[in-house]
């Protein structure tokens, strides 16, 4: 079934907010005579509303002997509570930001026509001024919190209960036209809760084990898909928009988080490999096949040789060849591409390895082209982020970013080839050899 509607907790999926949301949670707990506590001992206590998270803090400031049931408790709770709200609103964005690669990956699942919804416990009006100040609200079709009313004007319970996610799809259903059910969902959490909601809700889930929940707690409710960061879905939204479900390659590259061709690309590759006489491959970065085995598959004569440093993957992509039947028709190397010895010309070169080596990729690996043959270089846009270095704050994606376009330099300033370059996929260049004169 199809995967349309993405649906995201918002702390510690969408933003990173420990900081903001602990300095809101310590002026307050200063503002009427507790205790500050610890960054840490603050997220340990996020994930089920404001409520239980202001609870916790004060418990865990007078070491259990805040009386929240108590006459005084319960009037002193609802001054600390309002407090915290009305600070936090005022607060919510000093050091609060996107995970890396949010913004891309909101961007990339619009331009792919699906919905994007926000479903959190953090209240409704702090998520919109949160997102409106981070330059992503405009992504989302829906945000439900836990002072959303649902459409008999009652709240809508929180996570882990599913009522908020069978609230976000009859919504969507209603505003677009849609008949999306269950099994087109895709839950997206840190939190045991989040996961527990997906699966009541009967929608497939992704752990984010790099948010603010405890990951041992996440783990143990068994996410169908697990990733350090949200955005690393986004290589995989072709194939979770299959009708006819995943494959098992496809479903080994969702567990392991292996990188695959996107559909577009893939597309493009194999339609010329169709319309040119392509008979002998050398693609760099073997991941776990897929990519090879399509190749291979497109004509009896064509023969892959296909190279990976990463000793996992390179296993696996023998075992698909192998069930594949292409053992004859694709030759798996397991070792560096930088000092392998690999003999032969080839028609086509396809570099989709380590981005920061394409240059020395290219160099090493050229005088192995036939003279008609081309090198395909992939990612040469790298999720928009070389036409739009603001789409990330991440230092080591800016970082490699920039090696890309160092990378498009050389390929537009090289002497013995000319590149066109195509936008599709992630942004494909394809060079050939300049004709002498």
């Amino acid at each position: 079934m199809s995967i349309e509607l993405y649906i995201f907790d918002c702390d510690g999926v969408i933003i990173n907010s420990a900081e903001d949301i602990a300095s809101a949670v310590n002026v307050s707990l200063k503002e009427f005579g507790y205790w500050q506590i610890p960054l840490e001992k603050v997220v340990e206590f996020v994930g089920d509303g404001t409520e239980k998270l202001l609870l916790r803090a004060l418990k865990f400031s007078t070491k259990n002997k805040f009386d929240e049931n108590s006459a005084y408790g319960k009037e002193n709770f609802q001054k600390i509570l309002d407090f915290y709200l009305k600070y936090y609103y005022s607060h919510a964005v000093e050091k609060t930001s996107l995970y890396a690669g949010i913004k891309e990956l909101l961007r990339a699942l619009k331009e792919k026509g699906k919905k994007v919804c926000l479903l959190t416990n953090k209240p409704e009006k702090i998520a919109e001024v949160i997102l409106k100040k981070l330059d992503v609200l405009e992504y989302f079709d829906l945000i439900t919190g836990p002072d959303t009313l649902d459409e008999n004007g009652e709240k809508i319970q929180k996570k882990p209960a599913p009522d908020g996610l069978e609230y976000t799809l009859r919504k969507i259903n209603s505003k677009f036209g849609t008949k999306f059910t269950a099994k087109n969902a895709i839950m997206f959490g840190d939190s045991a809760q989040d996961i527990q909601a997906g699966k009541s809700f009967g929608c497939k889930t992704v752990a984010c084990r790099g948010g603010l929940g405890n990951k041992g707690l996440l783990m143990a409710e068994k996410p169908d898909f697990c990733f350090s960061v949200a955005s690393e879905i986004e290589k995989f939204i072709d194939i979770l928009s299959k009708d006819d479900g995943v494959t098992g390659m496809e479903k080994y590259a969702m567990k392991n988080e292996v990188p695959v061709l996107q559909d577009a690309g893939s597309d493009f590759i194999a339609d010329y490999i169709k319309n040119h006489e392509i008979k002998n491959i050398l693609e760099i970065g073997t991941a776990i096949g897929t990519s090879s085995i399509r190749f291979a598959k497109i004509r009896d004569n064509i023969h892959v040789t296909t190279i990976e440093i990463d000793s996992a993957r390179y296993a696996q992509a023998v075992k698909n060849v192998e069930s594949e039947g292409l053992k004859e028709k694709i030759t798996l190397i397991l070792g560096d591409a930088l000092t392998a010895e690999i003999k032969g010309k080839f028609d086509l070169i396809f570099i989709d390895a380590a981005k920061a080596q394409y240059i020395n990729f290219f160099n090493r690996y050229s005088p192995l082209l036939a003279e008609k043959g081309v090198i395909i270089s992939d990612n040469l846009s790298f999720h928009g982020m070389v036409e739009d270095l603001s789409l990330t704050h991440n230092y080591s994606t800016i970082k490699l970013v920039k090696k890309i376009r160092k990378y498009i330099d050389f390929l537009k300033t090289n002497e013995n080839f000319e590149t066109e370059f195509f936008k599709v996929g992630d942004g494909i260049g394809v060079s050939r050899r300049k004709k002498l004169h």
